[in-house]
């Protein structure tokens, strides 16, 4: 499965958003991403740059690199950093991924077309969604270093408040890394995500708002 396209046009540029700890009901800030998004060019290649710096005391300092084929998401290289400290680095070749974890390295088998799956927040703004309908493809999570199915399928149309005070009519899409479910809010007009939302224990759920 393949997407072709000037994705790059929809989605270079700068993002902000506030990260929620829902426990019970309850609804706290604990932290803040920031995200740039960027397209290089070299010769033969268009490349997209995806930076997300998570800031939070809660749950931890988190930057994740990742550049990609602006053309077709084929990825390129993901590196994970904790608290300023590199933790992952991964090397996409055209069959296998190179993992290197501090002094450890491993080269892992991968499909020749799944997706890093920290590219499917840009995936989603760029697919055909449609209520009801479903898409399956495989990715790659470079950091458990396991490949894994997913499912995109969009629920409904929802109108979403953001932390301005705007309301925006979004489209809610589920979906399924495996086993794990995460909920999205987008604004189908501007492309752009506006809130995520994942459980992440029993009673407890994590959200991401613009």
């Amino acid at each position: 499965m393949k997407w072709k396209g000037k994705i790059y046009s929809l989605i270079e540029g700068q993002d902000e958003k506030k990260v929620y700890w829902i426990e019970q009901g309850k609804s706290v800030q604990i932290g803040q991403t920031y995200e740039t998004i960027r397209l290089e060019k070299t010769s033969h290649q268009s490349i997209l740059v995806r930076e997300q710096e998570l800031v939070s005391e809660k749950i931890g300092n988190r930057t994740i690199h990742l550049t990609i084929d602006a053309e077709d998401y084929t990825p390129l290289e993901f590196v994970e950093y904790q608290d300023g400290v590199q933790t992952v680095h991964a090397l996409y070749r055209a069959d296998a991924v190179v993992i290197t974890r501090g002094n450890e390295q491993s080269v892992l088998p991968i499909h020749t077309e799944s997706v890093d799956l920290f590219s499917i927040e840009l995936l989603l703004r760029e697919l055909p969604l449609t209520v009801d309908s479903t898409l399956s493809f495989s990715g790659f999570n470079a950091v458990s270093g396991r490949e894994v199915p997913v499912q995109v399928h969009p629920l409904r149309y929802d109108r979403l408040t953001t932390e301005s005070g705007e309301h925006v009519e979004t489209l809610c899409v589920h979906v399924a890394f495996g086993e794990r479910v995460q909920y999205y809010w987008i604004d189908p007009v501007k492309r752009e995500l506006l809130k995520q939302s994942s459980q992440i224990a029993d009673g407890i759920s994590l959200e991401f708002r613009r």
